[in-house]
């Protein structure tokens, strides 16, 4: 009786495991997959390294040390190099209408028609240590490689013209809007100086906690600074004499924000330790979303479609998809399913020779005796 006893206490034991370890595994399973969205591979085109990227339609223009690379990303499972510019140390890229200006710190600020993309042809150049460029109407701001930056109209493509320039120590970003130029210097912050007169630069503020600032994306009234290990800043500059810090997300996984881009609420972010994706409909109150690092190799640049997110970093262009399951998604309830099948047979097994070996043989000895 008293045997009898101990071995139910033992079943019960082993179903109480059981019925603590399962949920476990669940819950460790939802954990994993508490970041809502999942940044799934696609494609990559191998052009060793990336360092700048726009997409247009079905071409992704991507800077390297060679110069310009143009991969048609019609089928983004299997990109292609169709085109190239060999230009010599390409850093940064605007793309307008069928024309790419590029910086080129070895080889100036040049200007090429793209409407052929498999054959880009060079139109003009300007000779200057370029290493950062925004292009808006006829003027090209180009940050110079030795630091500060250069107004050039671009009128002419044929024949751009020096019209002012911003002496400073560094250049890391430029984006232009509405007469003012946000200007990054990773060991200043970012900087904002009216333009209106492109002759003669003024210089209007340096906003507080900006150091590292690295990248540029601006939607509307709010800009998007990528910090390097300092992670993300978002600043409201709808007065840019007074712009206004909303949020910071600081990088502590370290990681170096490097790149980023706005589009549709969500802000995606190139990372030198992965892809993060965060929800920014409160832009007072940034969440991340989604993170990749698997397969991200250095991520300097990144730009996004209506359907794929396009990455420039080390060894290429990488393509990935947003979705709301992970590839590894199948191979994982796979996996969760097999530990739970396994703690059951196991239990399974152990109440056996509990029955057979201790149990019923002591039972047979009792009833003879």
């Amino acid at each position: 009786m008293v045997l009898n006893l101990k071995y139910k206490r033992l079943v019960v034991i082993s179903f109480v495991i059981m019925t603590f370890i399962i949920p476990l595994f669940s819950m460790n399973s939802f954990a994993q997959t508490t970041q809502r969205l999942y940044l799934n591979r696609v494609g990559l085109c191998d052009i060793e390294v990336g360092y700048d990227v726009q997409v247009q339609g079905d071409y992704a223009y991507v800077t390297n040390n060679d110069g310009l690379m143009i991969i048609d990303v019609s089928n983004p499972s299997n990109p292609n190099k169709v085109g190239e510019l060999l230009c010599g140390g390409a850093m940064g890229i605007a793309i307008e209408n069928n024309l790419a200006y590029i910086a080129s710190v070895s080889n100036s600020m040049i200007i090429a028609d793209i409407s052929n993309p498999a054959n880009p042809i060079q139109l003009g150049q300007y000779s200057v240590g370029a290493y950062r460029i925004a292009v808006s109407g006829s003027y090209a701001y180009v940050g110079d490689f030795n630091g500060g930056f250069t107004i050039l109209n671009i009128s002419d493509s044929t024949n751009p013209v020096l019209v002012g320039a911003y002496s400073d120590p560094r250049c890391d970003a430029i984006e232009f809007k509405n007469n003012f130029v946000y200007y990054a210097n990773a060991e200043q912050g970012l900087k904002v100086l009216n333009v209106l007169n492109p002759s003669t630069p003024q210089f209007i503020t340096n906003i507080a906690h900006t150091g590292g600032a690295n990248d540029i994306h601006i939607t509307n009234n709010l800009l998007f600074l990528a910090c390097w290990s300092e992670g993300i800043r978002v600043i409201d500059i709808s007065n840019p004499t007074s712009p206004q810090m909303l949020d910071s997300y600081d990088d502590d996984d370290g990681g170096e924000a490097l790149g980023l881009i706005e589009r549709d609420g969500y802000l995606y972010v190139a990372d030198n330790y992965g892809v993060e994706l965060f929800n920014i409909s409160n832009p007072s109150s940034i969440i991340e979303i989604g993170q990749r690092t698997s397969g991200v190799a250095a991520a300097h640049d990144i730009d996004v479609d209506d359907e794929y997110v396009y990455v420039a970093q080390v060894g290429g262009l990488l393509i990935l998809e947003v979705s709301a399951t992970s590839q590894n998604s199948d191979s994982e309830f796979l996996f969760y399913l097999a530990i739970i099948i396994g703690v059951v047979v196991v239990v399974a097994i152990i109440s056996i020779v509990i029955y057979f070996k201790i149990y019923k043989p002591r039972k047979t000895t009792t009833e003879e005796a």
